[in-house]
């Protein structure tokens, strides 16, 4: 492919969208995630130590969406592919075991 031909795919994909938004929403999509993971360990941990018992249920949803990041990350980029892959299947394993700790 040529520079050209790169350069026009890429303004009909951004077809109205500015570099810049799509740089803020990849970060506020990061943010959001690596907050979501923090607070949902609190909660877990919190169950835990007041006595509760564990609760997978959140914890499950919150892997599987990590399962699922990395591995379109693993498929859809060639740098790190196969460290996204490793990751999604670990997080594939975490949210195996969650879900099958919630149905026991």
């Amino acid at each position: 492919m040529k520079k050209e031909e790169i350069l026009e795919m890429s303004r009909k994909e951004n077809k109205k969208k500015d570099v810049y938004e799509i740089d803020i929403e990849n970060k506020a999509s990061k943010l959001a995630s690596i907050l979501m993971v923090i607070l949902a360990s609190f909660y877990y941990c919190y169950e835990i130590i007041i006595g509760k018992g564990e609760n997978y249920s959140c914890y499950s949803l919150i892997a599987l969406y990590c399962c699922v990041l990395y591995g379109y990350k693993g498929v859809k980029l060639e740098k790190k592919r196969s460290l996204y892959i490793f990751c999604s299947i670990l997080w594939g394993l975490v949210t195996l075991f969650t879900i099958l700790g919630y149905f026991k």
